[in-house]
């Protein structure tokens, strides 16, 4: 994932959009498949439109050694380390991610990477401890599985 940053307009409109979280925000995520160059129009207070671009490379390296996965979260509303997911793997495909709490029951399942865990079930806080993920998933650099355990913390 790459963090895009425009200034100095009150208006923004990033293309290709296809693999933006937000094109018409002055900060979107961009997650290409490949490398990609964005093209940003911005209009100021004025009226008056600008344009700038900036590419995006991506580079293709060993699924084995990347994609990792952080050993604890804390979900405590502080917009840090909330969620424990994949968000930040980039373009991912065939997703199946699923954590277990130490009984093995199944307390979150997605196959959508931008979401993730947010230390929950069935909208009951659940308590601090080790719990046990599994991921598989379709990356640029190939497929993936991890499987481990996670702290969350409280």
């Amino acid at each position: 994932m790459a963090k895009l940053t425009a200034t100095g307009g009150v208006q923004y409109n990033w293309s290709p959009a296809s693999s933006l979280n937000y094109p018409y925000i002055s900060h979107p995520s961009a997650t290409p498949a490949e490398t990609t160059t964005y093209h940003v129009y911005a209009k100021g207070d004025n009226g008056c439109t600008t344009e700038d671009s900036i590419q995006v490379k991506v580079i293709v390296g060993e699924a084995a050694n990347g994609y990792l996965m952080p050993s604890a979260f804390t979900p405590n509303g502080d917009g840090i380390n909330d969620c424990f997911g994949v968000k930040t793997w980039g373009y991912v495909t065939n997703l199946d991610f699923s954590a277990y709490n130490r009984w093995g029951n199944l307390i979150f399942h997605s196959n959508n990477s931008s979401k993730c865990w947010d230390g929950t079930y069935n909208g009951v806080r659940q308590p601090s401890g080790t719990y046990v993920y599994q991921v598989s998933a379709k990356t640029i650099c190939g497929n993936v599985y991890r499987k481990g355990t996670v702290v969350l913390i409280r």
